[in-house]
């Protein structure tokens, strides 16, 4: 492979600090301008849907309370609590319902002669109303149909209230008799005061459309159906109908009428968009040389769904922001400047100190800390560089002495007790020793002193050494701590300085995977085999020796028991013996059967010894 070209560090700093300056500032400006420009229009598209979001919460507050008012008086009715022939009790009831904030702008019966009569909440003032015929029809519908639920009407303007309006109805039925429909109308004119109040003097226009272009709410909607009502009076009847609502070429709105043709623009959406039932979106619109952003709102769970809650507004509203921005790059541009002029002087300050860490940090990756020649770091003008140059000098000592003594720990200690003399926090070496129930794991080499007499020193090192290397990593795995190598004897523990559980069986299939290694390969060319003594029992760990030289190890009689055990198994023919208190905490005390009984040294009962099943032991 072709050698990379390489460059001098001068020339890298130089480059690198007028490439990162020209496009450092350059970027900045670039996505400053245009973060800014974004930023200040998605503040406005997250103030609309902070709007949106009210009017739709306080759209659906209404609809419900108007729904669960509305089958409150039909259950009321259906059971002959409340009776609508019965004047003074239903105008106690149409009064108790006006206590509590309706937010409805009448609502009474309507007769079967086409009479309204009703309540203004406001004052309970009474209101006498003949509906026109056509607004009889879902009286009538209801009459035929029998009991329901409550019926939502389509928005429309309704000249005699001089407002938008939906009508929620609900038959009124007592024993399958019909005796009326309960009615309640609700403006929907306070959906565009909730978005326009707040931002007078403020740019945008609010509006709602349904069933796809009907404008339900909107700042030009009251003009428009007054103006509208005005042009129908042709008689008393006409002109108290209800009016189907404006489209979105009727309403004067260019930006509205021209909608379909809007861009979507994709922007990053926030947490203010939580609702499954609701969809923001965001699109452009470029007419007569101006260009407006849409920012609306998909309501699905509405009676007349969908409908579309939005505002608008045009984006020559940003151009003082643009403004400042342009002033901010020209003095980027200044700035620019500077940053290479400075770039030039740092490099050639910079060069030499980097050039020697470089050469040593190259040394270091090279040879790591096993190279005792690394080249001083020598000192600067620039004080963190000397600084720096001194810590590196000290760290590459204290590395390599660190490691070595690491690394001649780790050879004379086990892990476990390694962790807690270094967290001990002293250089003492002493840990207080303790009394623990543990599970102690004897082995020795069965004929080892006979073996000795054979072979020559170099053989029988090597061989124990292979040896000591296979049964150490077995009682290891199985979470065990070898304390001392006693010739060709090993003492192991388990439980004592690392809790372990289910000690007893750790240890036992330590030593059953310890005669499975042994009987099934070689060590230096030799075939070996071993005995195990296991016993379970309290003792003490902890470390003794002189104060210059510490060992760790446990002691007591549970200790010398696994000694004792081993050495039974030449008397019982085994290669693997158990105390009886090691068998009464195997998790499965049928893996062993029972060896015979022994008279331990000092004790005044026989103890039990078990051994492993034939099938275990191999």
């Amino acid at each position: 492979m072709a050698e990379k070209r390489r460059y001098s560090v001068l020339t890298v700093l130089l480059a690198g600090f007028s490439v990162t300056s020209v496009l450092g500032v350059g970027i900045a400006l670039y996505l400053g301008l245009g973060a800014a420009y974004q930023n200040t229009r998605n503040l406005w598209v997250m103030m609309s849907d902070l709007d949106l979001t009210s009017v739709q919460r306080s759209m659906h507050e209404r609809m419900e309370n108007v729904s669960l008012r509305a089958t409150w008086v039909a259950d009321q009715v259906a059971s002959g609590t409340l009776d609508p022939a019965f004047q003074h009790g239903w105008q106690n009831a149409m009064r108790a319902l006006a206590a509590s904030h309706m937010d409805v702008m009448a609502y009474g019966l309507i007769t079967g002669d086409r009479q309204f009569i009703g309540y203004n909440p406001e004052g309970m003032r009474d209101i006498r109303r003949t509906l026109p015929a056509d607004d009889m029809l879902f009286s009538e519908l209801a009459h035929l149909r029998g009991p329901s639920t409550n019926h939502t009407s389509f928005p429309r303007w309704d000249p005699y209230f001089k407002q938008t309006v939906i009508a929620n109805w609900i038959p009124l039925f007592l024993n399958g008799r019909y005796l009326g429909t309960f009615i309640q109308y609700l403006s929907l004119s306070n959906l565009s005061n909730s978005l326009i109040r707040g931002r007078e003097g403020l740019p945008g226009v609010p509006f709602v459309l349904i069933a796809g272009n009907r404008v339900m709410a909107h700042p030009r909607l009251s003009e428009w159906g007054n103006s509208t009502a005005s042009s129908l009076v042709n008689g008393a009847d006409i002109a108290r109908s209800p009016i189907p609502l404006p489209t979105i070429n009727d309403i004067g709105d260019p930006v509205l009428a021209n909608i379909g043709k809007s861009e979507n623009i994709r922007f990053r959406k926030t947490t203010l968009e939580k609702s499954d039932s609701s969809t923001l979106k965001l699109s452009g619109l470029e007419l007569n040389g101006h260009y407006s952003i849409i920012v609306t709102k998909q309501i699905l769970n509405t009676p007349f769904s969908p409908m579309i809650i939005g505002m608008h507004f045009e984006e020559a509203l940003f151009n003082d922001e643009w403004n400042r921005l342009v002033l901010a790059s020209a003095m980027g541009g200044v700035v620019l400047i500077l940053s290479i002029i400075i770039a030039i002087l740092i490099a050639r300050q910079f060069t030499k100190p980097i050039r020697l860490f470089a050469s040593a940090a190259r040394a270091f990756e090279k040879d790591g800390i096993d190279n005792h020649d690394f080249p001083d770091l020598s000192g600067s003008r620039i004080r963190e560089y000397d600084d720096a140059a001194r810590s590196f000098n000290h760290m590459i000592k204290a590395v390599h002495d660190r490691e070595r003594i690491t690394s001649l720990f780790g050879k004379f200690l086990p892990a476990s007790i390694a962790r807690k003399l270094l967290a001990s926090g002293t250089d003492s070496g002493v840990l207080p020793p303790q009394q623990c129930e543990a599970t102690v794991l004897f082995v020795d080499i069965e004929a080892f002193t006979s073996l000795c007499e054979t072979l020559d020193p170099q053989q029988i090192v090597s061989m124990l050494n292979a040896y000591f290397d296979c049964t150490t990593n077995i009682i290891e795995e199985h979470g065990g701590i070898i304390t001392q190598f006693q010739g060709d004897a090993i003492l192991a523990v388990f439980n004592a300085f690392d809790e372990l559980n289910d000690h007893a069986d750790a240890a036992l299939d330590s030593a059953i995977a310890i005669q499975h290694a042994v009987n099934t390969r070689q060590f230096d060319g030799l075939s070996l085999r071993c005995r195990c003594g296991v016993n379970t029992g309290r003792m003490i760990a902890g470390n003794v020796g002189a104060s210059a030289r510490l060992s760790f190890t446990v002691h007591g009689d549970a200790v010398n028991t696994a000694s004792r055990l081993e050495r039974e198994n030449k008397v019982l023919g085994t290669r693997i013996l158990l105390s009886d208190s090691t068998h009464d905490q195997l998790s499965d005390p049928e893996r062993v059967v029972k060896a015979g009984t022994i008279q331990l040294r000092g004790r005044h009962s026989e103890t039990v010894l078990y051994t492993c099943r034939p099938q275990n032991s191999r």
